[in-house]
């Protein structure tokens, strides 16, 4: 009997986790990822407007970034897609997250158009740009 009461519990409470009014802990593993690329991509701009001598290696880590971006942009669709299967409704996290990558993407291609070009308006304009649309996007997570 406490079996069961325990099992209707459980039942009870992934039902309650699966209405979307929490965020999944799947979810939250790539919200972290997702800031932890984030900073590493600021701390990026810096160093490409501090200096753009060693601009080779700049552009090399920027591209490493972007690659792992472009993953977890996939890896949280693909999630949330899973999702959808299983139920009716997306997670919102899930759906933020694969947007603010995409701003991410944005602004490191400004930071390789910069070291590339040697053009202040790709990081004072578009790099800027990416950053505000990344600040709103995050508000919603």
């Amino acid at each position: 009997m406490n079996r069961s009461l325990l099992a209707i519990g459980i039942a009870i409470l992934l039902e309650a986790g699966s209405m979307g009014a929490q965020v999944s802990p799947a979810a939250s593993v790539y919200r972290s990822q997702y800031g932890e690329l984030r900073a590493k991509a600021t701390r990026l701009l810096e160093s490409s407007r501090a200096s753009r001598s060693n601009k080779l290696a700049l552009q090399e880590e920027g591209f490493a970034l972007a690659k792992l971006a472009h993953r977890l942009q996939e890896e949280a669709g693909r999630d949330n897609l899973e999702r959808l299967k299983r139920g009716p409704s997306s997670d919102k996290t899930l759906l933020l997250v694969a947007q603010a990558c995409i701003a991410l993407d944005f602004m490191l291609t400004a930071i390789d158009n910069y070291l590339d070009t040697g053009d202040l308006a790709f990081v004072q304009l578009l790099a800027r740009q990416a950053i505000a649309l990344m600040d709103a996007t995050e508000q919603f997570l």
